[in-house]
């Protein structure tokens, strides 16, 4: 199938296209850097209760007024921080074999 469109049209479509991009955009930028318990724990795929533990294991909680608040960026570096490097696999030792002339 063969679509024809006029310079009009073309130039519509493309309207269209930018003003959605730049609507995304808009709406990425305004994603609230803190949450509450609730959504931290969805925001990181866990349980509520697994973000109270992890406060009390030293992640990072704002404090206001009696009201914590956790901080998207803060808890990913925290977490980084907790990573334990990858271990090496145990490589097996290549079979040595000794040729003899007889």
């Amino acid at each position: 199938m063969q679509l024809i469109l006029d310079p009009e049209q073309q130039q519509e479509i493309k309207s269209m296209v930018v003003q959605a991009v730049n609507d995304g955009i808009k709406r990425a930028a305004n994603i609230k850097p803190y949450l509450n318990r609730k959504e931290v724990a969805k925001y990181f795929g866990v349980a509520e209760s697994t973000i109270s533990y992890w406060a009390t294991l030293g992640m990072p909680v704002a404090n206001i007024d009696g009201r914590k608040l956790y901080g998207k960026q803060s808890i990913t570096q925290w977490l980084k921080s907790k990573e334990e490097p990858k271990p090496e696999q145990n490589k097996k030792p290549l079979a040595i074999a000794v040729v003899k002339d007889e």
